[in-house]
């Protein structure tokens, strides 16, 4: 063997290569011809040079497993040709070689070129297979020295290990050549196009050894030098508008001019942007773009954002907290020097000496640039040397400063500064409280007294210390309901508060409803994650200001507030002020004044109890010592993946991560106990849940911790692990004493063990298990890990962590035991207690198979217990028995008996039927088949509910998801009980709904669960709604979610993600069956993505679990409902109505709409969308009636946590709604239908009426007119109503046309319109006159007239529904929708037109719905008996 080293010096980092040669012969390569294509090259020389590449491919094995060929010209600037994975054939790449003309230009910019490539191509996206140890090759062909500097290039190829050839020709630089090399042999200079044939064959000499990797590169350790080449630099720009778009064009010139010098990525210079003037904007984060390529592209994106203040020191403040930390990328701790430059050009309004120190002090190195009219003594305040001041007239000049720039900027390596410590006093726990403001923001108050409160609040803020660690200030404005301006961890600087109350500006509002507000604060302001401190013991204070009498109690929520340790101060005019006394903690903290213009008289006697008082003490800690409440226990264990999956550079992350949730915990041995476990092929602790009882220990710990590797990741056995050996008494656990066990996974590969036994055995055991999978995780496996669905988290990459953290903290604070999450059914009362007097059709299918063995018996005792609270009889719950394995027995029928002894005992004699083999799915399709039928009891045409219970033990022999989904279909309810080895997925598949599945460990168990199952078998109701059928093909439909993203919401966001969550899993999404949709609306609406933004569930859960809150103090829910209507349901926002496929909008929503919901609603059903709506806490029923389809498609919950029970209700929208659902009618063919035109024949209709024969005509033409199909009357009337011919006259289109045609006007002064559908019901529905309703053919009545009926028509519209006949409405001139709606079926089958043109606007919007048929499934909560 042989073996040469060499060396490469860069910038001054050394890099070590060492070459290997072997005889092996075989292997594949990523090959990329950077070739020089400028007019230095005549095209004669280019045709040669293609000829060269040409020749030389011919020669090797091209392929996706072979040798892949990439190509890039370049001249000024650099082209791709084509990529690595362009073409997988040697024929491909020979084409494209064929079509290659030559770029030409006048430079020759080679180092730009080579940085373009390791942007571009030698990445996976492109081909590359780097990541598998595909060699990583680069042929150079060059004519001329390069333009511009190849030092950073070469730096940047030869670090990732890339074998780089150099072939030259003409006048290329040989000493140039050998920088770029890999090394001087690998270097060819032609002097003549002569040569270039030998040139060739060495090259491809060179090349096999690389291919075969008989030739080999080892980068070495960098040296400590390298380190010069590493920093963090932090931009930060005056963004005011004083400054100007022009000139802020200069400032990202310079930066861009500068940055451009540098190599930039994560192993090398990182680069942020923060833009600021009255307040910081983060432009993007040292971590955000990781190539030079992408760098660049943001800087020239950036445009001026505007604002009159100027608040340096504020920015500088938000620089040092959001930049300078390891989540933004700063590698502060690994030494890498930290850079900040600001740029501005004004003086600042606030004092920027003290953020400029404490960054100075974090040794971040400032440079301080000035433009124009700035202050130089803030520059030099700012600057942490003299010698890092710059001054320039004008903007324009900044270009001038760029080497000034550069040689600081590339040559320091860091600071040490030693600073006198300031005699001040030592920050008190004194020093800390948190004070929310509730203001009266009604019109009560008016604008000029805000402006008074504004100001007086804003003296208030002064005079405190505000921050994070001192002060904190939340803010909430008013009226009928409550509004969060800020909480009290949004902000953590006195200028941000400031600037924030500054901006503050009325809500309005005719009604105070103070004690629904105080209700407010205390639910969702005080609380930890609001950022109150009360569990630190930091007093917490509250402000009313109000300036009118409360319409509601405020007593009780007073009470609550001060049992809850809450302070509370008020300030109210004279004339209200006896009322406030009731609010206030003490009588003489409350203060009256005569108007709010007098608020600066008492707001020191405000600032004296805000700064002297230590607060109350909550009223369960008034009686004895202290003690920790129960919920405030907590056993949290980190199983963290220790392997070579997530390797040394994510360790640093995954440890940032666990020290960030353990500093928001109250860590101690009677409080939050922590363990943490790593893992790969065996699990490790690190330390147990009773080996710290201090926070700052377990910090340290885990700053210690270090990987343990291993190849292997066995989740299951570590999941094992955890539940034998930590989550025990021995080891620390509270499980007995009824504290909640939580574990938190992170893991970055696929577990090649089992683990859906172990995660059921924690489960079982009640231990709650949330999932943080990242990289090469497995969605499927951490989906069976995770207690639901929800708390599952999915990363990229571990460096993201920071992004999950709040989710993550949330169901930790909130969640209290297993119990509650897997029974989500209310219990409100116990099962024995509730009377069940309504009919089901109820079906057990069981496991009766050899695996069941002995436990049967257990199953019969649960049946016996089950149906012993159960009204069995004929005329209320009948109950069937099915057993099944290889194939199902029928024990009994629904209609085998009708009293409960009989059931009783035939479930008493039951025995085991055998067998080894489970094929649920077979027996899932014979119970749809041969028991729920009209023939084996079932009442399922009469609308009894259809319910079935499975019980499993195994998973299936057969496919079970087509017959889970014909179940749903066909509407029956499915419960599951799975035991024993039961598969997870199956049982998701087949139940109804995740609440109606129940997990257990063996059947033995099934006494554990009994009541759960109870509940919901008694007290759930299943209606059948009838609807037209439908014309779309398969199980399609676009589902758009529009959710309430306004501040009202706040932390609770998260609860209505998780609805979303849930339900997605029940939809087909794909490109051509279901699209979902999410928008957020406040004020104005955003779409989160659209409907064809993805085509999988897997795409659209991981891009709802990034949605973050919208925020915005408004509720506009009208301009809501119209923005999606218009740019979401729309064909350009991927809408598929025109191919009449049905689209759904589910809206949630947490309060009253301040814009007119009316008007949109309507036109969204006229426009075929069918809505939901669901309305949080106290919303107005009647509004929610009103944007929903129907009342039975409004649901409102008390709370967030209610949420979760609505699965049941909402999965109809993807499991039962076929198409646009319109009223109710027996199901038929889709294509028979029987239509009647009702149509105004007075003279007001006059000369139109040629029009309206014309869209009759039209309306006709659309549909398959016969005997069989389609049938058509028509009916004028004015005074009287006049038959113009029968359903059964016309047999043929052609037919009813040419009668059409022959309409003469009947005429006449006034229009009874009672009187003609009574006609109508009479004499033309009916059989004689050829009406099919008999026979389940849908009926329609299309009505067309000009104004009001003269006599009476709400009995014969009555009428008409009971018939099941559908009225669609259609109103001209002075009939308007007042006219049209009490006899319309619904207000969405109402068309008032302007004009008789207008008549063809909707036919085609009449036919599609005249077309569309749909059942649809609501399941509605019964109320408590």
């Amino acid at each position: 063997m042989h073996r040469s080293a060499f060396q490469l010096a860069v910038f001054g980092l050394v890099l070590s290569y060492s070459v290997t040669q072997t005889q092996q012969v075989q292997g594949s390569a990523d090959l990329i011809f950077l070739i020089d294509g400028s007019g230095h090259l005549g095209s004669n020389e280019f045709q040669l040079i293609r000829s060269f590449i040409v020749n030389f491919i011919q020669d090797l094995n091209i392929g996706p497993d072979a040798i892949q060929i990439g190509l890039v010209q370049y001249s000024n600037t650099p082209s791709t040709e084509f990529y690595l994975n362009t073409y997988p054939t040697k024929r491909g790449v020979l084409n494209a070689m064929k079509n290659l003309w030559q770029k030409i230009g006048d430079q020759a910019n080679t180092g730009k070129a080579l940085q373009f490539l390791i942007d571009n191509h030698f990445i996976p996206s492109a081909g590359s297979r780097a990541e598998e140890g595909v060699p990583q090759v680069m042929v150079l062909m060059t004519s001329r020295q390069s333009t511009d500097d190849v030092k950073r290039g070469v730096f940047s190829i030869k670090k990732r290990g890339t074998f780089t050839f150099v072939v030259g020709v003409k006048d290329a630089d040989a000493a140039e050549a050998k920088l770029i090399a890999t090394d001087p042999s690998f270097v060819m200079l032609i002097p003549d196009f002569q040569g270039m044939a030998t040139t060739r064959q060495g090259l491809m000499s060179l090349f096999s050894l690389v291919a075969t990797k008989q030739l080999v590169i080892e980068v070495g350790e960098p040296k400590a030098e390298v380190q010069i080449s590493k920093r963090d630099i932090v931009f930060l720009i005056d963004g005011s508008s004083s400054v100007g778009r022009a000139n802020f064009l200069q400032i990202c010139k310079l930066i861009m001019s500068i940055t451009d010098k540098f190599v930039i990525g994560p192993d090398s210079v990182q680069v942020a942007v923060v833009q600021y003037s009255d307040v910081p904007r983060t432009e993007f984060y040292l971590n955000t773009h990781t190539t030079q390529s992408a760098l660049q592209t943001a800087l020239k994106n950036l445009s001026l954002r505007g604002g009159w203040t100027l608040n340096t020191g504020a920015a500088l403040d938000y620089t040092s907290k959001n930049h300078f930390t390891r989540a933004a990328g700063s590698r502060k701790e690994d030494s890498v020097p930290q850079f900040l430059v600001l740029i501005t050009g004004g003086r600042s309004k606030d004092e920027v000496k003290h953020p400029a120190d404490t960054l100075k002090r974090a040794a971040v190195m400032i440079f301080a640039v000035g433009a124009g009219d700035v202050d130089p003594a803030q520059l030099h305040e700012v600057a942490i040397d003299p010698s890092l001041e710059f001054r320039v007239d004008d903007f324009h000049s900044l270009q001038e400063l760029q080497e000034r720039l550069m040689a600081p900027l590339s040559t320091l390596a860091g600071v040490t500064i030693v600073y006198e410590k300031p005699n001040v006093p030592v920050k008190k726990e004194m020093d800390k409280r948190d004070i929310v403001f509730l203001v009266d923001g009604s019109h009560n108050v008016g604008r000029r007294n805000l402006a008074a409160i504004r100001d007086f609040i804003t003296r208030i803020v002064t005079a405190f210390d505000i921050g994070s660690d001192g002060v904190r200030i939340g803010l909430v404005q008013y009226s009928d309901v409550a509004e969060a301006e800020f909480f009290l961890n949004t902000y953590s600087s006195k200028n941000e508060v400031l600037s924030h109350v500054r901006r503050l500006t009325q809500r309005g509002g005719a009604v105070l409803k103070t004690g629904k507000a105080l209700n407010y604060v205390l639910k969702y302001l005080f609380t930890k994650y609001s950022g109150s401190r009360q569990e630190e013991g930091v007093p917490q204070f509250l402000v009313l200001i109000a300036g009118g009498k409360s319409r509601d109690d405020v007593k009780l929520p007073s009470d609550a507030l001060s049992q809850a340790g809450v302070t509370t101060l008020v300030i109210g005019v004279e004339n209200v002020i006896k009322q406030l006394q009731e609010v206030s903690s003490d009588p003489n903290l409350a203060f009256g004044v005569k108007e709010f213009s007098y608020l600066p008289d008492i707001q020191q006697e405000i600032l004296l109890p805000l700064s002297t008082l230590t607060g109350v003490r909550k009223a369960s800690e008034r009686q004895t010592d202290p003690t920790t409440e129960e919920t405030e226990k907590k056993d949290i264990v980190f199983l963290i993946d220790g392997s070579f999956h997530t390797g040394d550079t994510n360790l640093p992350a995954i440890r940032d991560f666990v020290t960030k949730i353990i500093e928001t915990l109250d860590i101690g041995s009677d409080r939050v106990r922590v363990g943490l476990v790593q893992y790969s092929d065996i699990a490790e602790p690190e330390f147990y849940l009773n080996t710290y009882s201090s926070k700052d220990d377990l910090i340290s710990e885990v700053n210690r911790l270090r990987l343990r590797g291993g190849t292997v990741l066995n989740t299951g056995a570590a999941l094992n692990y955890v539940h034998k050996y930590i989550f025990t008494k021995y080891s620390g656990s509270r499980k007995e004493e009824g504290v909640p066990q939580f574990l938190i996974l992170l893991t970055g590969g696929r577990s090649r063990d089992d683990i859906k036994k172990p995660s059921d055995t924690l489960l079982r055991s009640g231990v709650m298990t949330l999932v943080i999978g990242a990289e090469n995780a497995i969605n499927q496996q951490l989906q069976q890990i995770a207690l639901w669905p929800s708390l599952v988290y999915t990363l990229d990459e571990f460096t993201s962590l920071p992004e999950i953290q709040q989710d993550v903290l949330l169901p930790l604070s909130t969640l209290t035991g297993v119990k509650k999450i897997v029974s989500e059914m209310p219990t409100v009362k116990n099962t024995k207690e509730i009377i069940d007097t309504r009919e089901r059709d109820i079906v057990f299918l069981i496991d009766g198979s050899t695996k069941v063995g002995s436990t049967f018996s257990s199953v019969r005792e649960f049946l016996h217990g089950v149906i012993e609270h159960l009204n069995v009889g004929l005329n209320s719950n009948r109950i069937a028995v099915v057993q099944y394995s290889t194939d199902p027995t029928v024990e009994f029928l629904l209609n085998t008996y009708s009293s409960k002894g009989e059931v009783l005992d035939a479930v008493g004699n039951l025995e085991p039927k055998g067998g080894r083999t489970l094929n649920t799915g077979a027996a899932l399709n014979y119970v749809i088949r041969n028991v729920f039928t009209a023939a084996s009891g079932s009442r399922r045409d009469s609308g009894v509910p259809q319910l079935l219970v499975l019980l499993i033990s195994g998973k299936s022999n057969d496919n079970v998801k087509k017959a889970a989904e014909a179940l749903k279909k066909a509407a029956i309810v499915t419960f599951v009980i799975g035991a024993m080895d039961a598969d997870g997925k199956e049982l998701q598949d087949i139940a109804y709904s995740s609440n109606l599945l129940f997990a257990i460990q063996d059947f033995q168990s099934l006494p554990d669960i009994q009541d759960q199952v109870l509940q919901p078998l008694k007290t759930l109701i299943v209606e059948i709604v009838k609807m037209p059928s439908s014309v779309t093909e398969g199980n399609k439909r676009d589902v758009v979610f529009l959710i309430d993203g306004s501040y009202h919401v706040g932390t609770f966001f998260y609860l209505i993600r998780d609805l979303i969550i849930n339900l997605i899993p029940n939809f087909n999404l794909a490109k051509d069956k279901d699209q979902i949709s999410v928008v957020q609306y406040s004020d104005n609406a955003r779409i989160e993505f659209p409907l064809n933004a993805y085509t999988s569930n897997e795409q659209v859960l991981a891009a709802t679990r990034k949605l973050r809150l919208k925020g915005g103090r408004k509720l506009k829910t009208g301009f809501a409902l119209d923005f999606v209507r218009r740019n979401v349901f729309s064909r350009s926002g991927g809408g598929r109505q025109h191919l009449g496929i049905s689209q759904i909008l589910v809206l949630i929503t947490t309060g009253k709409s301040q814009d007119d919901v009316r008007r949109p609603s309507e036109e969204l059903k006229q426009a075929g969308i069918v809505p939901f709506a669901v309305g949080i806490g106290d919303v107005d029923r009647s509004e929610l009636n009103q944007v929903a389809y129907s009342p039975k498609l409004a649901f409102q919950v008390d709370d967030y946590w209610g949420l979760s029970d609505l699965d049941l209700h909402l999965l109809s929208i993807s499991q039962n709604e076929e198409n646009v659902p319109t009223p109710p009618i027996s199901g038929s063919a889709v294509d028979k239908r029987d239509v009647i035109f009702l149509i105004d024949g007075s003279a007001k209709i006059g000369k139109g009426f040629s029009t309206v024969r014309q869209f009759m005509a039209k309306m006709v033409e659309k549909f398959d007119v016969g005997e069989e199909k389609v049938q058509f009357g028509v009916v004028q009337f004015s005074e009287t109503p006049r038959t113009e011919f029968l359903l059964n006259t016309h047999s043929t289109k052609k037919g009813v046309l040419t009668a059409i045609k022959k309409l003469k006007i009947k005429r006449g002064k006034k229009i009874n319109i009672g009187r003609a559908l009574d006609h109508v019901i009479k004499s033309v529905f009916t059989s004689s006159a050829g009406s099919r309703l008999d026979s389940a053919v849908p009926q329609i009545l299309l009505l067309l007239t000009s104004g009001r009926s003269r006599d009476d028509v709400s009995q014969q519209a009555e009428k008409l529904r009971k018939l099941g006949i559908v009225l669609f409405g259609i109103g001209l001139k002075e009939a308007d929708q007042t006219v049209l709606e009490p006899m319309a079926y619904s207000a969405s089958l109402v068309f008032p037109v302007r004009s008789f043109q207008g008549l063809m606007d909707i036919q085609n919007r009449l036919q599609l719905i005249m077309k569309s048929v749909a059942i649809e499934v609501v399941e509605t909560p019964v109320e408590d008996f």
